[in-house]
């Protein structure tokens, strides 16, 4: 996958969920490594698609509106 197709499927997943998604739900739904996956999060972050929160250890993710 390319690095725009993750970009792509994780916001797909962001977008169908009805509620945050943590890191590790992320990674599991787009068959990709955890560290991967906060990689890609943390960089949708940067380009303003993405918003966090931490719940104790746990960071949830959203699309940003």
């Amino acid at each position: 996958m390319t690095k725009q197709g993750v970009d792509k499927a994780i916001l797909k997943k962001l977008k169908e969920s009805q509620r945050p998604l943590c890191t590790r739900e992320i990674a599991e739904k787009v068959n990709i490594a955890w560290h991967t996956a906060e990689r890609y999060l943390l960089n949708l972050q940067l380009k303003q698609k993405v918003e966090r929160f931490v719940i104790g250890k746990t960071t949830a993710w959203y699309i940003k509106k």
